[in-house]
């Protein structure tokens, strides 16, 4: 017997890898949406979503869908400017979409080594909790069963 479908999740990433991987690996107990940019995600955060599962690297968006610091579309930009821009985009859509009041838990998948980065990001951007590369599934569906049930992180 499968388990039924329990929540949605909105997974906001530039590629399709999140979104596919979940969804087939934990796809009965879970439902998954994609948005690709910051103004896709906000037009679905109020979609029933339990919560947001964001890339942090944006490397493969085009410029005139990343965001800057200030949540505004980034628009011409210099090189190097775009590539930073992109390699912080999750947390850049996320920080716009708390000043748009999407209050949803997020879980920032993110290789970060700065301890105190991490601490800031999940104070200033919260219910917010960075996850690692080297988590593994089973914790992260236990993350997700927790969002679920409406437990914050």
């Amino acid at each position: 017997m499968t388990a039924a479908v329990t929540a949605t999740f909105l997974v906001v990433e530039d590629g399709r890898e999140y979104t596919e991987r979940f969804a087939r690996l934990l796809g009965t107990r879970f439902r998954f949406i994609r948005a690709a940019s910051a103004s896709e995600a906000a037009a679905l955060a109020g979609g029933g979503a339990v919560g947001l599962l964001l890339d942090l690297d944006f490397r493969r968006t085009p410029v005139d869908q990343l965001v800057d610091d200030d949540g505004q579309i980034a628009g011409t930009r210099p090189d190097s400017e775009r590539r930073r821009l992109a390699a912080v985009q999750g947390i850049l859509i996320l920080r716009a979409l708390r000043r748009n009041s999407v209050t949803l838990p997020a879980l920032l998948f993110a290789d970060l080594d700065d301890a105190e980065q991490i601490a800031f990001l999940q104070g200033d951007l919260g219910p917010l909790r960075v996850v690692a590369s080297s988590v593994g599934l089973q914790e992260i569906a236990l993350l997700l069963d927790r969002l679920a049930a409406g437990r914050l992180l």
